[in-house]
């Protein structure tokens, strides 16, 4: 294993007194790559290790720690202007993913740094959330029209939305996972299964309900540029889930999102990768529903992506073809596939048609 923040998550107090300066200069690359720095931290801080590590590590995690904590307030100022936006409304607005975790005080996600905000809105009231996000001032990001087409029909979300003035990014979501998976996959037990945060009109689903999404988004993601801290980021909310609800409980979430296959997945991941003690009962009752060929391409896809193997490459290109077969299956894979290629080959024609404008217009005379 080379991803030197796995072996760090997976043993700190190892990590920590055996490191050689070699591995403290590539775990804080990769840390500042994954955005990991800040949960490091937090993590040392918590274990009473930080103070062991070299001086030159300690001063790259605290960079990490007050970017985080700069995020945090910016966070908190958009979340202000968006209880505005929502105001009065007699639907659940659910955040998701880590402003949920942020806003929801876990242990593990101080220092966690995120790109967007994601919220989910029941299919019925998606219309009006979209309406009330498009008059308040968040814009749809420039997209072709067949990608644009393809969030609708076929996504779990309406195309990215960025304010034009705070430049604030929102994933405005009525699913979990794309629609044109016909996964299964049930949304409303995790709508009902939440909890509002005081005095606000947002709701934030419950630790075993975030873990079965977290799973979710593991086992069937195709991009492989977070995979660590996704990673990393399971690990934590399982433990911080484990200590507060039972098997049973993460079982029934599992069970009532039609979600099992996913989650045993995920934390069999966690069990070898870690070597994180998972509840044997939780993992033996989830098994039924694996499959022995999804759990070996998964191990084996994730060994060569995060070590330094010659079948790297192979692993990343299998990863992102696994990723988007789970996602469309190989009929609508095999569409977009063809429709993305002919629409590359039509808009690199435009451009070489305005090249070739410009250039004439800019020719000199005497070069004629």
């Amino acid at each position: 294993m080379n991803s030197q923040c796995i072996l760090l998550f997976s043993s700190p107090a190892k990590y920590v007194s055996e490191a050689t300066a070699a591995q403290w200069t590539a775990l804080v690359s990769e840390a500042r790559q994954q955005a990991l720095l800040g949960s490091i931290y937090f993590l040392l801080k918590d274990l009473e290790l930080l103070t062991t590590v070299p001086q030159a590590v300690q001063a790259h995690l605290q960079t990490g720690f007050h970017y985080a904590e700069k995020q945090k307030n910016t966070l908190l100022q958009e979340m202000l202007e968006l209880e505005q936006v929502f105001q009065g409304t007699e639907y659940p607005c659910i955040l998701v993913k880590g402003v949920g975790y942020r806003l929801s005080n876990l242990a593990f996600a101080r220092g966690r740094i995120f790109s967007d905000i994601d919220l989910l809105i029941p299919h019925s009231a998606f219309a009006d959330a979209l309406s009330r996000l498009l008059d308040s001032g968040y814009l749809e990001t420039g997209m072709s029209d067949y990608d644009r087409r393809y969030y609708i029909q076929w996504s779990h979300q309406h195309p990215p939305l960025t304010h034009f003035l705070r430049g604030a990014n929102i994933d405005l979501h009525h699913h979990i996972f794309p629609v044109a998976s016909n996964s299964g996959l049930a949304i409303e037990p995790m709508i009902v299964n939440s909890t509002k945060l005081v005095d606000s009109v947002f709701s934030v689903p419950s630790l075993p309900y975030l873990l079965v999404h977290a799973s979710v988004h593991l086992f069937y993601q195709e991009e492989t540029h977070k995979l660590v801290k996704d990673l990393c980021d399971l690990k934590q909310l399982y433990q911080e889930c484990i200590e507060t609800h039972s098997p049973e409980q993460i079982l029934a979430a599992c069970k009532s999102m039609h979600a099992e296959a996913a989650v045993y997945y995920a934390l069999d991941t966690l069990r070898w990768l870690f070597s994180l003690d998972i509840d044997a009962d939780l993992l033996q009752r989830l098994a039924q529903f694996s499959s022995a060929y999804r759990r070996w391409q998964m191990q084996f896809l994730l060994k060569h992506l995060l070590s330094a193997s010659p079948l790297h490459q192979f692993a990343h290109f299998g990863w992102f073809v696994r990723g988007h077969l789970l996602k469309m299956g190989i009929v609508t894979l095999i569409y977009h596939s063809v429709a993305k290629f002919w629409e590359s080959r039509k808009i690199k024609q435009q451009q070489s048609e305005t090249q070739q404008q410009l250039d004439a217009a800019t020719k000199p005379k005497d070069a004629e």
